[in-house]
């Protein structure tokens, strides 16, 4: 018996908003294969370059966006949300399209839960690989996640990272609005408002040439603008 099957009576459902991402796709769902999770969903949002495709051909569920029909990351994870909502699982899994998240750093979420399973909101925690991160971009982050975290109460260490494991109990209750890279402080913030067992999870970080879709200050200005009216 492998140690994730010591480490996984859970139900997951993985969640991927993806907008051209062919070169890493691939990548990113072989390396969930080995955790044999409840569902795997990729929400192509309007790719151009066969993301769909691939991630069909590695056994992923896609939902397909038409180009042009605006929103991004944002309107791409409600949809996702949407098709996943009315099945019976215990935790939705967000990680990232780019190859900038490990997918064998679930092992630290599942591990985690094995000794905590009251945990209900888990993120991935770049903070102790930070001499990985370009120093703009940690600066916005760690900016950002100061900032939000004092008005919302809670100790976020990287409210930015797109790895995260949520209660899906939690998560169905959440009234979610918005577009764009905001939608994932937004899902924080609201959940805020309740008293959840939070824990942060360490997982590597990741940065190749291929870069990112995420603008730096540009979109931490938004994310944070968004999220104090949410």
């Amino acid at each position: 018996m492998s140690e994730q099957d010591t480490l996984q009576p859970l139900r997951i459902a993985a969640l991927i908003a993806a907008h051209d991402e062919a070169d890493q796709i691939g990548g990113v769902l072989r390396g969930l294969a080995p955790y044999r999770l409840h569902r795997i969903l990729v929400v192509d949002d309007g790719s151009m370059d066969g993301t769909g495709a691939l991630a069909r051909q590695e056994g992923a569920e896609v939902l397909r966006l038409d180009p042009g029909q605006g929103g991004g990351k944002g309107q791409a994870l409600r949809a996702g949300l949407a098709q996943l909502r009315a099945d019976d699982f215990e935790f939705y899994l967000f990680l990232d399209a780019d190859g900038q998240h490990d997918p064998a750093d679930l092992q630290g979420f599942l591990a985690y839960l094995a000794l905590h399973p009251q945990a209900d909101f888990l993120i991935g925690s770049r903070y102790l690989d930070r001499d990985r991160i370009p120093p703009r971009r940690w600066r916005t982050n760690a900016l950002g996640t100061w900032t939000l975290g004092r008005i919302a109460g809670v100790r976020w260490e990287d409210s930015q990272s797109g790895f995260r494991l949520i209660r899906k109990k939690v998560l169905d209750r959440l009234d979610l609005k918005a577009t764009g890279f905001a939608i994932e402080m937004e899902i924080a913030m609201k959940a805020a408002d309740w008293r959840l067992a939070w824990a942060h999870i360490p997982i590597r970080a990741i940065y190749h040439g291929g870069g990112s879709h995420f603008r730096g200050v540009l979109d931490t200005w938004r994310i944070a603008k968004f999220s104090l009216r949410c």
